[in-house]
């Protein structure tokens, strides 16, 4: 759980309550194509991804979109299903071989009130999730494709080793065959 800790010490937290968090995280491995069971459930944990990755995505009348990418060191959760304690709308799928770290938030938020710097976790959760849809909005309404496409390239060149290129171009909201034009003109 060395990256859990790496993770956790970023937040400034004290051995002890570095400590608590590693003994709250349930360690778990997802292979290719394995599903995290939120669909039609109200998200009762996060995770910290370690290794691999996870794709999250809806089936909007039976067309696949892909919603958003967790990398190693992201929180992956459906933090709109939590926060409004309604059933998820997403799917979430192992695009590669992964390693996680599963918290329940029934055992994590308790921990806020005698553990404040804990909190800042919740808080770090939140921030990522809004800076992410208002980063792919801004995007949306102002990039090209292409420009999109090198963006997505700069921050995250992992997702070209794992993620299938039509994942990638459901994720940029176009189909596959654009992309594959926009690959070879950049060529």
């Amino acid at each position: 759980m060395v990256e859990l800790e790496l993770f956790l010490q970023s937040f400034g937290l004290s051995e002890e309550e570095i400590s608590l968090m590693r003994d709250l995280g349930k360690e778990e491995k997802l292979a290719l194509g394995n599903e995290l069971s939120n669909f039609g459930h109200v998200a009762e944990s996060f995770y910290f991804v370690k290794k691999g990755m996870i794709r999250s995505y809806r089936i909007i009348d039976g067309d696949d979109f892909t919603y958003n990418f967790f990398l190693p060191g992201d929180i992956c959760v459906d933090l709109e299903s939590y926060l409004k304690k309604t059933p998820s709308g997403l799917f979430m799928e192992a695009v590669a071989r992964t390693e996680l770290i599963r918290f329940r938030f029934s055992q994590v938020v308790p921990l806020f009130e005698e553990h404040p710097r804990i909190q800042r976790i919740a808080l770090k959760m939140a921030e990522t999730a809004y800076l992410r849809v208002l980063e792919r909005m801004k995007e949306f309404q102002s990039d090209s494709l292409e420009q999109r496409y090198l963006n997505l390239i700069k921050k995250h060149e992992e997702l070209f080793r794992n993620a299938p290129l039509q994942h990638i171009a459901s994720y940029l909201g176009v189909k596959p065959q654009s992309l594959s034009r926009i690959r070879a003109k950049i060529k």
